[in-house]
């Protein structure tokens, strides 16, 4: 069993993400993080405690960092104005789960020392909360598994024609984890792009009748008229089905200029000849597999 914490932004996809590590079978949840990304800290923290409550997820949960590490906010419109498509009105509720004391890099923190295993980050928003944990508390090195990152990309951007949203967001704090030494695996837009569901199975959603199903229909049926890969699922499904997947060891780096290729994720290749790696890059999908692990997770 992989004892693992969600750092996230919410976000239509972040929820898919969440419905996903619901049905896995191999991974144990132990906390969520919110962190600010697609929209504001305020819209993903209340989205994080809405989510939790319709999935029947009780775990701590910590509002995380407002701002990125240098930059300034850049939130994404394809997720609405409360970034679950305008939905939010199908999930709320005045009984959700209080949030933590502490800001949830400390809670991050807290768990990872009182474990007695290691714990898996799984980490499908901008890098803001995931640099400060390794920068404040660099002994919680020791005790990190891997971190399962939604972001960056071998091929193309989503912002730039050359940097993905995430690592566009904070490129310093990318920069931090990819230079941490922590085991990573990173899901770029290379592969995420083609982590999609079909409008027939969309559609499908829409005859099941209960709220979780009903929920996810509406909001990825918004999605999908705007992008069409379902990005965040694929850091939880490498971890529970890493078979749906093929990856490669690379090193990659992370561009800080403030110009196109703020946020730019690239191989070196020289280090690579050299024989040094600081990431495994998912490479291919088996996207069959994927629809139907996911449509799973959907429909329960």
């Amino acid at each position: 069993m992989i004892n693992c914490i969600l750092d996230f932004d919410p976000g239509v996809d972040d929820a898919a993400a969440l419905f996903a590590i619901k049905k896995a079978k191999n991974l144990n949840l132990l906390a969520l993080s919110s962190v600010s990304g697609n929209v504001s800290i305020e819209h993903t923290t209340r989205n994080m405690q809405c989510l939790a409550k319709l999935l029947d997820i009780n775990v701590p949960m910590g509002k995380g960092q407002e701002v990125p590490l240098v930059r300034e906010p850049f939130f994404a419109t394809v997720h609405g104005d409360d970034g679950i498509a305008g939905f939010r009105d199908m999930i709320e509720s005045d009984d959700v789960g209080e949030l933590s004391s502490e800001n949830s890099v400390t809670m991050m923190h807290e768990i990872i020392q009182k474990s007695t295993g290691k714990i898996t980050i799984i980490a499908v928003g901008p890098l803001t909360n995931i640099a400060l944990l390794l920068r404040t508390f660099p002994e919680d090195k020791e005790k990190i598994e891997q971190i399962s990152i939604m972001g960056g990309s071998i091929t193309r951007g989503n912002v730039t024609s050359l940097s993905e949203f995430n690592f566009f967001v904070d490129p310093e704090a990318a920069k931090i984890v990819f230079e941490s030494g922590v085991k990573l695996i990173m899901a770029g837009l290379n592969i995420t792009q083609k982590a999609s569901i079909t409008d027939e199975q969309i559609q499908f959603l829409d005859t099941i009748d209960t709220k979780r199903t009903k929920f996810a229909h509406r909001i990825l049926k918004y999605y999908a008229s705007n992008d069409a890969g379902i990005h965040d699922p694929c850091s939880v499904i490498v971890l529970d089905n890493p078979e749906v997947f093929e990856t490669e060891d690379m090193y990659i780096k992370i561009d800080v200029q403030n110009d196109e290729t703020r946020g730019m994720s690239y191989r070196d290749l020289i280090k690579e000849e050299n024989g040094e790696f600081n990431c495994k890059v998912i490479t291919k999908i088996n996207i069959d597999k994927f629809r139907e692990i996911l449509m799973q997770a959907l429909t329960d």
